[in-house]
């Protein structure tokens, strides 16, 4: 029996730290994957346990309100008799510490981007009232794609909070400011002195203070640090005034805020526009990057020019010009710069990236080009991101869309997609990697939907029929309304409507969510993965988004019918999706725009209805043979 913590089922252990126990689990309603934290009750000292659960769950609420790429994402808190825990984004990588002690060093050539990274996500987090005060090495993963997010917010003060009692000696001593070891007030520059003792490590590859217990605690309070340079002569002295602006005693000598550090040391590298990819990142294209450029028509080798320094030694002929390195298009939007900046960083070497912060800027952006993928947050002033999407849809049709979602507004949700608005539905906070996944596979699509749109449709004739399953009474009334002008079918449960797919050619499958015996979503699913071009209608009556969101990402849901049913709303929905599948049928390049979010693992019923659609043949001989 597989282990769970709350409704998490858990594959393993990750590490152990202080008094806590981190695992890998994943969620089994939407097979997120995700790292569980873990203080088991019986573990704790009785006198301070109360101490301890109430430091634990500040943590949850510090990083719970914080959404941004580069902080680690906590998902939810949970506590019952035995335990508490906070479940929360998992990062494949390795801790900054751990680069670090294997010796890790960057180039010194520009702004290594762990170190922007960092100062971006306290910038954020300050400005929403959360001061970390145990920023160090260990509290920063780094991500396989090279992305530092900052974890552990275990002893962070929240503004207005008075869950820290003035007076407190917290956080870790080769990275706690003066003020801390002293047990005076901390705030926002605290972070500021961690982040420049992190800074100084990792260009000089030793700490600016040596030294255990009273030793080490007198250097802090009392003597200046050695200049960066002196441990490593490449670095300009304008990096030892940073340096030392960030370490001072006094919090008031210190950068007033993160984002002031972060200007002073690309302004101390030279030609550091932006910072340089950390050298802790894999140097490999990620997913079907190759495929994009070679359907969009460029030379996978292609490279950018060389450096003006190269050029200019060149004394003999000119090489012939090399053709551009071409990329699929992305276009983000999102009200908050920070947040567009950082989505331009992660995604620049994988797509051409032009961000806006408000929809009637994306517009404009979307009537002057060509975008493969447009990726709008929901929630902004100006213009929701559904309606964004609405009237993208009307100016680039071709253009594949996809909303950053971290609310539960189950309206918008199902309008959106009765619409065909939305591509995928990505909840909040996004995980990079998923993400990544999903921007490649919409980029994919939409190159496939421009090559089906210049070859010219067949001249098939094609008459789908309708299936409905668990509700006779929406079957009869579907069925008169028909009035002959197509068939409808009805399935009391799954068996029969596998029954009728391998015999007869359904062009529309209505299922009734609530009334449908067994998991109706399994079906949906599989259906949807082996037979593409039968569009798929769901009615119900709950008002789970999570539910419905997971459906239309994983089984490609044409249309949601909210019940109790309309049946003249229905009709219109099931003529609608038959039109759809004969387009599908006549133009198979279109089946690229039904590809649906495959699970890492299906569950028992959905395997046990995969192994009956082999059994049955028929119809599903024929689309086994093309999946």
């Amino acid at each position: 029996m597989t282990a769970k913590i709350g409704r998490y089922e858990v594959s393993g252990e990750l590490g152990r730290g202080g008094m806590a126990v981190v695992y890998r689990g994943i969620d089994p309603v939407i097979q997120r994957p995700a790292a569980l934290k873990v203080v088991r009750k019986a573990d704790l000292p009785a006198d301070e346990a109360a101490l301890v659960l109430e430091r634990f769950k500040r943590e949850a609420q510090a990083a719970g309100s914080l959404h941004h790429p580069n902080i680690v994402a906590i998902y939810e808190y949970g506590e019952d008799d035995e335990q508490a825990w906070i479940a929360m984004e998992l990062v494949e990588g390795k801790s900054l510490r751990e680069h670090l002690l294997e010796g890790w060093r960057p180039q010194i050539t520009r702004l290594p981007s762990v170190i922007a990274d960092l100062l971006e996500a306290l910038d954020y987090s300050h400005a929403r009232g959360v001061v970390h005060r145990d920023v160090k090495p260990g509290n920063v993963l780094v991500s396989a794609m090279g992305t530092a997010k900052i974890s552990d917010f275990g002893i962070a003060r929240i503004e207005r909070s008075h869950l820290t009692q003035e007076g407190e000696v917290l956080g870790t001593p080769y990275y706690m400011a003066p003020e801390q070891f002293d047990g005076q007030p901390t705030d926002e520059r605290t972070d500021i002195y961690a982040a420049g003792a992190i800074v100084y490590e990792v260009l000089c590859g030793r700490r600016p203070f040596t030294g255990q217990g009273g030793n080490l605690m007198r250097q802090i309070l009392d003597a200046p640090p050695p200049p960066a340079s002196t441990f490593e002569p490449k670095l300009p002295v304008s990096i030892d005034m940073a340096l030392s602006r960030a370490l001072a005693k006094k919090p008031q000598n210190r950068y007033a805020s993160a984002r002031e550090f972060l200007e002073a040391l690309r302004a101390a590298f030279p030609g550091s526009g932006e910072a340089m990819p950390s050298s802790t990142q894999s140097v490999k294209l990620p997913g079907n990057v190759g495929a994009l450029r070679k359907a969009l028509g460029a030379s996978p080798l292609a490279a950018a020019p060389a450096p003006l320094a190269d050029r200019t030694a060149t004394t003999s002929l000119p090489a012939a010009p090399r053709p551009a390195l071409k990329l699929p298009a992305a276009l983000f939007v999102d009200d908050e710069e920070r947040v567009v900046n950082a989505l331009h960083a992660l995604f620049r070497d994988s797509f051409e990236v032009e961000t806006a912060t408000g929809g009637a800027q994306a517009l404009a952006l979307l009537q002057a080009r060509r975008f493969h993928v447009l990726v709008s947050d929901q929630r902004m002033p100006e213009m929701p991101g559904v309606e964004l999407l609405r009237q993208a849809k009307a100016i680039a049709p071709a253009t594949v869309r996809i909303l950053l979602t971290g609310y539960s507004d189950l309206a918008a949700i199902v309008g959106s997609v009765n619409d065909s608005e939305v591509f995928r539905f990505v909840s909040k906070p996004w995980n990079e990697e998923e993400l990544r996944a999903t921007l490649l596979e919409a980029a994919d699509v939409a190159i496939a939907l421009e090559a089906a749109a210049a070859r010219p449709p067949s001249a098939l004739k094609v008459r789908g029929a309708v299936l409905v399953v668990g509700d006779a009474a929406t079957a009869r009334g579907a069925r008169e309304l028909a009035r002959g002008a197509w068939p409808v079918h009805e399935a009391a449960n799954a068996e029969d409507a596998l029954a009728l797919l391998a015999a007869e050619e359904i062009g529309a499958l209505v299922c009734d969510l609530d009334s449908a015996p067994g998991d109706p979503a399994a079906l949906l699913r599989v259906l949807k993965q082996q037979s593409p071009q039968t569009q798929l209608i769901a009615a119900s009556g709950s008002a789970d988004s999570e539910t419905i969101i997971s459906l239309i990402n994983e089984a490609r849901i044409y249309r949601f019918v909210k019940k109790p049913l309309n049946l003249s709303l229905l009709h219109a929905a099931t003529a609608a999706a038959l039109d759809r599948y004969a387009r599908m049928v006549r133009t198979p390049g279109m089946l690229r725009a039904e590809s649906a979010k495959k699970r890492r693992e299906e569950g028992a019923e959905a395997r046990s209805l995969l192994d009956r659609i082999k059994a049955l043949g028929g119809r599903f001989a024929s689309m086994l043979g093309k999946t």
